[in-house]
């Protein structure tokens, strides 16, 4: 009778192992590059700029047109066809194709064509800058998951190590060689300890639903991250400190979020050429052919309307000129276009100077933290070796008696704490080495 429930929780454990995906750093940088709405957007502005640029070329090419009109008229009118005046009413259309061809002014269309051109660059570098951002996200979301596992792992150990004290703890009791106030210690130290893992479990569904909005996974599906190997981690320590001056260096010349600022400004230098096109005369050429037809009759003078094919042949009317214009007073809005022109190229300049300025400070910053968090580490880890040395020591001398459940408990808490400690120092010099290689564009993994 027990056999239909034993198989039915066999099979729904077997769907929750099987349900559940494994994802490595590289595997969710690939996920949020690919799914993030974000890059999406930016992705979709690229293409604008993209097509924006191809159109602008178009602007070397002539104008064609057609148009045709149809009239009725009624009462006393001109004839379009004889230019006689004629008070019958007469039906009369026309057919023209005009063409036009822009020759110069003032190098408005190939500033529009180069800065369509360096704004395309510019969507580009937002892209890019965009997709480093994200990426930057996810190494830290990541390595937010494997702390909090971690953690977790402590909390877990703690539960371990507690469990056995107070099974052994029961059995000196029982004995007689321990008292009872030692036992009932034991027992509150255990329940606050479960409360801890709770808290760490609590921690770490939140790490991952922080990691799964990032790559656009579903809340609800049962990821795994996939932990480096020791080695990694001990390459992650031995490896040096980067001069300042030289990541600074680097990332001004090769980061998109400067290089922005780059294209931009030559963007507004176009910009600037083409508000200055308006004060030069343009130049351009035009073609015009047309014909028309009527039906209008003059009985008083024998004409009759002329069969359609004919008229259409014999009204051809065919124009080829060029037309010059040339701009004398145009209420100040050439000159006013100018002048945003030069404020908006000056703001650009400016907004490059206060990111390079937060760029300088941030890898300061950051390769100053990297000294600290190694400094961290070291002193973390030694501390952690005191505190199980520590735990030891008073585990013996509890098992022996000779020290109390409160002496016990202080040391497993500090050997607890001390663990912590360590896990978070360790990921914290993973993390702020990571920001380093970050402005140095390195593989963002680990």
């Amino acid at each position: 009778m027990f056999k239909i429930p034993l198989l039915a929780g066999f099979l729904a454990v077997s769907m929750l192992v099987s349900a559940q995906r494994s994802v490595s750093l590289q595997d969710c940088i690939k996920l949020a590059t690919e799914q993030n709405l974000s890059l999406r957007q930016g992705a979709a502005g690229v293409q604008l700029s993209e097509k924006a640029a191809n159109q602008s070329r178009l602007l070397l090419l002539p104008n064609l047109n057609a148009g045709t009109s149809y009239f009725w008229n009624f009462g006393y009118t001109i004839d379009p066809v004889t230019n006689l005046p004629l008070s019958n009413n007469f039906q009369a259309n026309s057919y023209q194709v005009n063409a036009g061809l822009n020759l110069f002014s003032g190098g408005n269309v190939a500033n529009t064509i180069r800065k369509s051109q360096t704004d395309l660059q510019v969507a580009n570098m937002n892209y890019t800058a965009t997709i480093e951002n994200v990426q930057f996200q996810v190494i830290a979301a990541y390595l937010a998951v494997m702390f909090a596992e971690e953690q977790l792992k402590v909390a877990d150990q703690k539960i371990v190590t507690t469990e056995a004290q107070l099974t052994d703890s029961r059995k000196l009791v029982q004995a007689g060689a321990l008292p009872e106030g030692n036992l009932l210690a034991i027992e509150a130290q255990l329940a606050q300890d479960q409360l801890s893992r709770i808290q760490a479990d609590n921690q770490v569904q939140q790490t991952y639903l922080d990691l799964k909005l990032l790559i656009q996974a579903d809340p609800a599906e049962n990821l795994e991250v996939i932990f480096p190997e020791v080695a990694r981690f001990d390459m992650v320590k031995a490896a040096p400190v980067p001069e300042v001056q030289s990541v600074i260096d680097y990332a001004i010349t090769h980061r998109a979020s400067i290089k922005v600022f780059d294209y931009q400004l030559q963007s507004d230098e176009y910009a600037r050429r083409i508000a200055g096109a308006g004060a030069y005369p343009t130049l351009s050429m035009f073609g015009q052919i047309s014909t028309n037809f009527s039906n209008a009759e003059y009985p008083q003078f024998g004409i009759e309307a002329l069969p359609f094919n004919e008229q259409i042949n014999n009204n051809r009317s065919e124009v080829v000129g060029i037309s010059l214009q040339i701009p004398l007073f145009n209420n100040g809005q050439v000159l006013m276009a100018k002048q945003n022109a030069d404020l908006s190229l000056i703001n650009t300049q400016l907004n490059r100077e206060i990111a390079i300025n937060n760029l300088r400070k941030t890898i300061t910053q950051a390769v100053n933290d990297v000294r600290a968090a190694k400094a961290s580490y070291a002193a973390a880890e030694k501390s952690f070796n005191a505190a199980v040395n520590a735990f030891d020591f008073a585990e013996k001398r509890f098992k022996a008696g000779t020290t109390s459940a409160f002496d016990y408990t202080n040391a497993l808490n500090a050997k607890a704490q001390a663990e912590s400690l360590l896990v978070q120092a360790k990921y914290d010099l993973i993390f702020k080495t990571k920001i380093i290689d970050y402005y140095l564009d390195k593989p963002l993994d680990f």
